[in-house]
């Protein structure tokens, strides 16, 4: 149902049964939003997470359960989700959730250009003679 909701909305999607596919998907294709349900078949939710950081650092990761328990809220939240709700949700509340955190992450993404750019016209850059001179 995801998947054709948010393709119906425009975004590019790609569905995978496990954590092991996740993974594998992730070290070909970058992604600006991952979906992560908190049970998978081979792995929790909460140590994908992690793995998802550490090969795609800018995606968005939201965490999915319909086993809404405060253990595994905690772990999400400690381990840098930027998201979590509970099945079954609204699409429309899910949309704008996703929505408003790549809009966090672009203004994000931005700022630090600017500050990128800024930093590079007000650094004074020095000319050393040639080593022949010295």
């Amino acid at each position: 149902m995801l998947f054709s909701v948010l393709s119906d909305q425009g975004f590019s999607v790609e569905v995978v049964a496990n954590g092991k596919e996740a993974i594998k998907i992730c070290q070909k294709l970058a992604f600006d939003v991952a979906l992560i349900d908190i049970e998978l078949p081979d792995t929790k939710g909460t140590e994908l997470l992690n793995r998802l950081k550490e090969l795609q650092p800018k995606v968005v990761r939201i965490i999915i359960t319909g086993h809404p328990i405060l253990d595994t809220a905690m772990k999400a939240v400690n381990e840098r989700a930027d998201g979590y709700m509970l099945k079954p949700s609204e699409v429309t509340e899910l949309l704008v959730k996703i929505r408003r955190l790549l809009d966090e992450k672009t203004k994000e993404y931005l700022r630090m250009l600017d500050e990128t750019s800024r930093g590079k016209e007000s650094t004074p850059v020095v000319k050393y003679p040639s080593p022949n001179n010295w």
